[in-house]
């Protein structure tokens, strides 16, 4: 399998979004489909924590790209996000992943990221850094090359802003 390259991520956030259903998202050992993202695009996006100014939680949006964006909600989840384009604050939610195998499903970004072991030590991790055996906070996006259909565009959950963007999405099997 071959790893998402830089110019895969360093597209709008919406197709970035849609371009990562059904790649393979590999922490540790553990390698899922993803099937759930949501896009946000900054600066103009009310519901992005990049809306309205940079601030310590989202400088990354800001200064990268083709990074690991993690940040906590209700003062006990973690989310996992990936920055897209080198120029805007956008990132895109990993909101489900699932097993092909056992068809196991995480389905909520706090799920997920407790299965994996993610925590605020993944935040600013490039997913171009090559790994050496055992090292701490192991993550790859690797293409699948399977060719999706029907994605079902729907609103964002859990958000009271811009609620008419259909900027989440979803393929399922």
């Amino acid at each position: 399998m071959k790893k998402l390259s830089k110019n895969f991520f360093k597209k709008d956030s919406v197709e970035v979004a849609q371009n990562l259903l059904w790649k393979i998202i590999q922490v540790w050992d553990k390698a899922w489909i993803i099937f759930e993202v949501e896009a946000y695009k900054g600066l103009c996006d009310e519901a992005s924590h990049a809306y309205s100014k940079k601030t310590p939680r989202n400088t990354l949006m800001y200064e990268t790209f083709w990074v690991v964006y993690v940040y906590l909600i209700y003062w006990m989840h973690y989310c996992l996000n990936f920055t897209s384009d080198e120029q805007k604050p956008w990132a895109v939610l990993i909101r489900g992943v699932k097993d092909l195998k056992t068809w196991k499903i995480y389905d909520w970004p706090w799920k997920l990221t407790k299965f994996f072991g993610i925590d605020k030590s993944f935040n600013g991790i490039p997913l171009s850094k090559s790994f050496p055996q055992g090292e701490k906070n192991l993550i790859w996006v690797f293409d699948n090359k399977i060719k999706i259909e029907n994605i079902q565009k729907t609103p964002r959950i859990g958000i009271k802003k811009a609620t008419d963007k259909k900027w989440r999405f979803i393929c399922e099997i």
